[in-house]
Formats: structure tokens, sequence, C-alpha cells
């Protein structure tokens, strides 16, 4: 199990750290100036994979959600996201915004998934199973773009490797504090955190996410952006200390809040396409809550 989710967690961070890499380069002026556009098309290909999770995960209800539907509403409701990206020149005076963009595609995704309800509603004996999908849905287009529409305003944050740099350091952070939780839950965890959502997590796990959560962001501040990579990012300690702890309480919260969805709906992983891991939505949970904590203290 362990040799499987390292294997696991190497190959996604490799590929993770390539895609940022040539997302980077797209990036400079000499070749597109339109930094985001491979993590956009990742985003939408990672909110399919993710809201098809979540239809399966709430396919033993009453009134199952219409999986083709929510999985359709959720790349239009990234792509809509996301739309800003493709814009050379992106008006400094648009009055909509970026993060009007992020609405917008909200507002998208409800509307593909009211037109999939309208289009095979069928007048039953049985009340109310429409308005509980529909429910189900508006939540898991909600839940996913709360990451999606944070983590590309990341990427706009003062200049192409600076907002690049913002992105690796959440990601670090939460995902060293993710691996010390572990290791130290494992190795000295005694007393449970929250045994009723998720019985492996313990306390001293949790203190050892902080502490890694820390290290992971002094790392990429200090090290990696400007040492390795030429980029002064410019933080001082008790910053670099604060993000650590606040974006790893968040990642906590975040991987706690689909462990209450896993529980109700009597899922173990949210899929088993990455052995060791599970599936997407149990490699970005910690990141869901994490991005929007971790984009109010860059700014």
């Amino acid at each position: 199990m362990l040799g499987r989710r390292l294997i696991s967690a190497a190959v996604i961070i490799g590929v993770m750290l390539l895609i940022l890499r040539f997302d980077w380069w797209l990036g400079l002026e000499a070749i597109s100036g339109r930094p985001g556009i491979l993590l956009s098309l990742l985003a939408i290909l990672v909110a399919a994979a993710a809201s098809d999770e979540l239809a399966a995960m709430f396919a033993n209800a009453a009134s199952r959600v219409h999986r083709v539907s929510l999985v359709l509403a959720a790349i239009v409701m990234v792509a809509v996201t996301v739309a800003p990206v493709f814009w050379q020149d992106y008006p400094a005076d648009c009055v909509l915004g970026r993060f009007g963009f992020g609405l917008s595609g909200l507002v998208a995704g409800i509307v593909v998934i009211l037109a999939g309800e309208m289009f095979g509603f069928v007048d039953g004996p049985v009340k109310g199973q429409t308005i509980d999908r529909l429910s189900r849905c508006v939540f898991a287009l909600a839940y996913l773009n709360t990451l999606f529409a944070f983590l590309i305003a990341h990427r706009y944050l003062v200049a192409n490797g600076y907002g690049l740099m913002t992105i690796v350091t959440m990601i670090t952070t939460v995902k060293m504090s993710d691996a010390a939780a572990y290791f130290v839950g494992k190795s000295f965890g005694t007393v449970k955190l929250a045994p009723a959502l998720s019985p492996g997590k313990t306390v001293q796990g949790s203190i050892g996410g902080l502490v890694g959560g820390c290290v992971g962001a002094g790392i990429v501040v200090w090290f990696v952006s400007p040492v390795l990579l030429g980029i002064d990012l410019a933080k001082p300690w008790w910053w670099v200390f604060l993000y650590g702890v606040l974006v790893t309480m968040a990642g906590m919260f975040g991987d706690l809040a689909e462990s209450l969805l896993k529980r109700d709906s009597g899922t173990k992983d949210s899929s088993t396409w990455l052995p060791g891991l599970g599936g997407v939505l149990d490699v970005i949970d910690s990141l869901v809550f994490a991005a929007p904590i971790s984009f109010l203290l860059w700014i």
C-alpha cells in the first residue's frame, strides 16, 4: 500500500511539474504571452474526472444524479472560468473581472444541469427527486469551482513566473503536510482526530502535518524559487510560518470535508484510478479550501 502510494504520488508530482514548466514557457512574451493555458486545459480535464467521481459517489441515493449532465456542466463551468487565460491582452478595465468569470462559469454549469433536467423530466408520483438531484449537482459544481477559480487567480498574480510559484508553493505546502501527517500519524498517532469521519487521522499526525506544511512553504519561498529559478517571492519568516499553518489547516479541513461525503455515501475512495491514492477527488480534496486561503495571503 505504501509503495503504491509513493509511486502514484511521484508520478503525479512529476507530471504536474512538467505541465507547470511548459505553462511557464508558453507564458513568456517571446512565445505566446499567455500564462495559464496548459493549466486551464488540465483544470478542465480534472473537473470532468472529479465531477464524474462525485456523481458516482451520489449514485446510492434515492435520486441519482445524471453523470453525463454533471460532467458536461463541470466542463462548461471551468471552461468559462478560465476564459480570460486565452486573451493575450486582458482588458484592464474589464468590469466583470477575472473572478466574475468564475461566477459566470458556475451559472453556466447550473444552466446545463437545469436544461438536462428539463429535457428528461417525467412527472411521476414521487415528488422532490428533481430538486434533490439539482441540489446535489449545484453543490458539486460550487465545491469544484472553489478550487479552479482561485487556482487561475493565483496564476495571474504579479507576473508569469511569480504567479506560477504561488501555485507551486500552495501545492507543496499542502502535499508535504499530507505526507508528514501520514508518516507521523502512522508512527506516533494515538489520539484520534475525527474518528467518525476518518479513523486513520490523529492529533499527532495533524501536528506533524502543520510542521510539514511550514517546511514545504519555506523550501519553495526561500530556496526553490529564488535560488533555483531566480524568482524572488520576497516574503519574511513570519509570513511563511503563517502561510504554512493556515494553508495546512485549510487543507486538513478540505480532506475532512471529502471524508464526510465518502462516509455518508459509503465510499472508501472516490475511484481507483490512482493506485494507493484513490481517485482524482482524493488528490485535490485538500486543495479545495487551501486555494482561497492561499490567494488571500498572497494578495
